[in-house]
Order: structure tokens, then sequence, then C-alpha cells
């Protein structure tokens, strides 16, 4: 201990912070933060004003995400004579809900059809809208989509860690208390460091007594001692919960430190727009484009119409279909073209794109992103082991979250669990199985998070979605992830050319995962697209 005190020493408050940020991670540096008094509390939140009338000139939308189906209701209202095609059989792009009777084909894959009971679903794309996403919500206030909370964190979900040695190997451990132990450990360094003189020269008086006075006013901490100690934030041990008369119950003992450092799960801080709470559109995600699809007119979106070709020149676009039932060729003329496919879907599009326009498009990058869900006939999650909404995590190998259900809870039928979300790195190698590979996998991976339980209650049923085997997406999203190619290349897909512009998520590198970035990037293009009309 005395090495980490004097390891602050000689330090100015900034080069403090950034320490004991490094050391302790984020938790740590807002828990000083606060003392210090240093803490305080983007989105776009309505469709842009259009200057132009559209007067029917013919717009042509490609993808029917909610990229594309954002553009059509804007466009529509300005008088333009707006078509979407759409390679899928059905509106949403990413944003799919598995229900009975879905039916998943992936490249190179097996089919899968779902046969979820009792009206159950899983949200296969996006799951969550935090408040910060005001350009989603905009449109499920407008056109009435219902939203429920969605339960992001529930502290009795667990971690578990089996790649670390002594007792907290393979065991589960509550969140709460993990994540207790953790901010009660680094209040006692913060603690102990300040009443040991190390910080008195970089701090003055008023600060040390601030920062003292915050850290015995969190409970956490033994008001005299300042040292961590068993507290009711952590919480009660299992079973001697407080009682009746003079049954004070018995609080749960914490982890010594020692041990709690080797555990690597949770320690990342989620960022301000994964709160514990956060919503979901009622009875699945798909509602949202479905209220979208319901607000345009009839025939506005056709179905099964890939796109293999696109040529531009001054007057016009002529695009290319093939109808993904009866393999028809067939051409579409129109005096603009809104393109929302994903950019490393559009790349492989032939087409007379300018050498940069098609640099920019090769350069996204494309996140795979996989999704399994089982089907359950209790939930045991709830009534065992308290656990309402939330994820657990691990470091299984193969498995990162287990996120349990925010909808009817405390429900007698059971319910669809999203029994791992893997994106990015991990998730190639579960796609590769074969589907009974994948249920088998998960089922592994559950037992040790719900010994006895997962195998038991599971009714047979399950889909997974591997997005980067899905030929009209390849990705769970598709943007530029480094600033040097944001720098590059957003400004000439921005800028497109002639009558082509370029929409979607992939014009929101910030948030392309996201349904806000589909929505917010066709609000810019249409105000872009706004612009080019008026120039023509």
């Amino acid at each position: 201990m005395t090495e980490q005190l004097n390891s602050f020493a000689g330090m100015s408050k900034r080069d403090f912070l950034q320490k004991l940020g490094m050391i302790g991670g984020s938790a740590a540096l807002y828990t000083a933060m606060q003392g210090l008094d240093m803490v305080h509390a983007s989105a776009q939140d309505k469709p842009p004003v259009l200057a132009n009338a559209g007067n029917g000139k013919k717009v042509t939308i490609l993808g029917a995400g909610l990229g594309g189906l954002v553009t059509a209701l804007e466009l529509s209202k300005k008088g333009y004579d707006c078509q979407i095609l759409e390679a899928r059989d059905h509106v949403g792009g990413r944003c799919q809900s598995a229900r009975k009777g879905k039916v998943i084909t992936e490249v190179g894959g097996e089919t899968q059809v779902c046969g979820f009971e009792h009206n159950q679903y899983l949200n296969i794309g996006p799951w969550r809208i935090p408040a910060e996403h005001r350009a989603v919500i905009h449109y499920c206030r407008e056109l009435d989509v219902a939203l429920e909370p969605m339960i992001n964190k529930a502290v009795h979900a667990y971690y578990y860690s089996e790649n670390i040695d002594g007792p907290l190997k393979g065991k589960r451990i509550r969140q709460v208390e993990v994540d207790v132990d953790r901010a009660g450990n680094v209040q006692e360094l913060l603690a102990k460091a300040a009443n040991s003189g190390a910080l008195d020269d970089h701090f003055n008086t008023e600060d040390k007594e601030r920062l003292l006075e915050y850290l015995a006013s969190t409970a956490l901490l033994d008001r005299n001692e300042l040292t961590y100690r068993a507290n009711r934030g952590r919480g009660h041990k299992m079973g001697a919960y407080p009682g009746t008369a003079l049954d004070a119950g018995e609080l749960s003992e914490p982890i010594e430190l020692g041990e709690l450092l080797k555990v690597k799960i949770g320690t990342r801080w989620k960022t301000a727009d994964h709160p514990a709470v956060m919503y979901q559109a009622k009875d699945g995600m798909d509602q949202i484009p479905f209220a979208m699809r319901d607000a345009l007119n009839p025939g506005q979106v056709v179905y099964n119409a890939e796109v293999i070709n696109i040529q531009q020149n001054d007057e016009n676009v002529v695009i290319t279909v093939k109808d993904m039932n009866s393999g028809e060729i067939s051409k579409v003329t129109s005096e603009y073209v809104i393109s929302t496919i994903p950019f490393s879907v559009l790349s492989s599009i032939e087409n007379n794109f300018s050498e940069e326009i098609q640099d920019a498009l090769k350069s996204a990058t494309s996140s795979p992103a996989y999704k399994i869900g089982l089907q359950f006939t209790r939930r045991f999650w709830e009534e065992d082991d308290m656990i309402y909404g939330g994820s657990s995590y691990s470091d299984i190998d193969g498995h990162y979250e287990t996120s349990y259900p925010s909808s009817n809870l405390f429900g007698k039928q059971g319910d669809v669990m999203l029994a791992n979300y893997k994106y990015g790195r991990g998730s190639v190698e579960l796609s590769n199985m074969t589907i009974a590979e994948r249920i088998e996998h998960t089922l592994a991976c559950g037992e040790k998070l719900h010994p006895g339980n997962f195998r038991k209650h599971y009714n047979g049923q399950a889909i997974s979605k591997a997005w980067h085997k899905d030929r009209f997406a390849l990705g769970g999203a598709s943007s530029f992830r480094s600033n040097r190619q944001r720098r590059k290349n957003v400004p000439t897909v921005v800028k497109g050319e002639k009558r082509v512009i370029f929409s979607g998520g992939g014009i929101s590198p910030y948030h392309s995962a996201w349904m806000t970035g589909a929505i917010e990037g066709a609000w810019h293009m249409i105000s872009e697209f706004d612009k080019r009309v008026a120039q023509v």
C-alpha cells in the first residue's frame, strides 16, 4: 500500500487524476472527480426543414432499412415521387425481430425457421434505445410506436470468470458485489492517500477536506477509520436479508482485494448511452420500421428487388434490378437516387461511380455480430436468481453477454433470452458453427451461469443470426472505423456525385451500429439533397 501511495506524490491535480484513472479505471476517476466537484452533466430531435418542393420529381431510394424509410417519409411530405427498392421481402434492414415463422438463411449456412411460442420474440438486430437517441424517439412518438423500459443493468446478474486462478475461478459473483467492492477499495485508497499527506503538495486544504467528506458520505467506508467494510450498498448474505422484529439480517463480506483484482469482467464502464434503464419497442424493435412502412403509400416499397447495377449521368440514373423470386431483370430510370445500402455491400455492386467514390466506399469496414436466443418454459433467472432484465457477463470461450428479457416481467410462460451476444472479435468463430453446435455451445455456457436450469427449462426453440453472413448487410455495421479513414472518406461520400446521394448509417460513423445512426444519417443527407436540387 505504501508503494501505491508514494506513486501519487509529486503530481499535479491533473496528473493525479490521469494516473488514478489508469490504475483504478473510470470508476475510480469518477469517484475522485465527484469529491472535487469536477463532474457536471447531440442528438438531432427532428428532421430538417427542406426549402424546395418536390413537384413530382422521381427519387429512387435503395434499401428499406430505417434510413431508406425515413428518406421516403420526409421527401414524400415535400411532394417528391419516392419509390424504395428493397432486396429483402420485408422492411427494416438490420432492424429485425425473430418471431414464429421468421426464416433466416445465412450465406453458406443452414436455413432456420423460428418456432417461438406465445408470441415471444428476439430482437436479432437493434435492441436498445438510449434517451440520447431522440431521432428514434421522434418517430416512435410521431407514428405511435409504443416504447417500454429495457433494463440494461441488473445488479443481481452475474460476472463469471474461469480464466483466472484462486477462489473466484468458475464462481458466479453478483455484479453488485463486485461493483461495490471495487468502488469501496478505491475509495479507501483515496482516503489513505489524502490522510497520509501524499496529496498535500498538489491539493489545497479545502480540496482535501471536500474529498474526504465525500468519501465518508458514500456509506461504503467506516466514517471514522475510512476503511472499506461490509455495507448495505453491497447487500446481505443470501438467505440473510433482514426479517421481522429484531432480525437485522447479516451483511455479506467483501471480496479480498487481491482476488478481486484478478476478475477482469465488468471493469469497463459503459458509455453514457448505455445507462441502467433504456427503452425498447413493445412487441419487438421491428414495430418501428413497420410503422414507417404503414405511413407510406401502398406500393412505395418494391420488395425482392436486388440492385445489381447503377449507371449515372448528368441527367438521370439507371438502376438494373433483379427480381429475387423470378430472376427477371428490369431497369428503373430515375431523376435522383439516394442509396442507403451499407457501404460494404454497395461497393460490390457494378456501377460507374468515380474512382474517388469507389475507393471511399471500399474503405468502409464491416463489423461482424452474432446473436442467439433460446426459449425457456420458466423464468428461472427471475424466480431463482432475482434477475429482472440486465445482463450477465463472462470470459467463457465464445461467450460475452447473456441478456435477460425486460418484457413480460414476472410472466408465467417463460420467455426468450438473448443467451449470447458477441460483437466483433469471436463472433466469426461462433457463426462458423452449425446451428446444432451453436445451440450446444450456448447451453454449455448457460449452465455455468445458471447450473441445472438452462438445459432443464430449454424448450428446444432457438434462433441465431450472424450479421456478417447476411448478404445484404455483411456485418452489424458498415462505416469508417479510424479517425484517419473518417477524415478522408466521409466528406467524399457526403458530397456524392451527379444525381446520386449516399446515405444510411455509414454517414454517421460514430453511431453507425445504432438505429439513430441510420435516421440521423438520412436527415443529414436529405438536407444535402435539398441543396443539390436547388442547384440543378
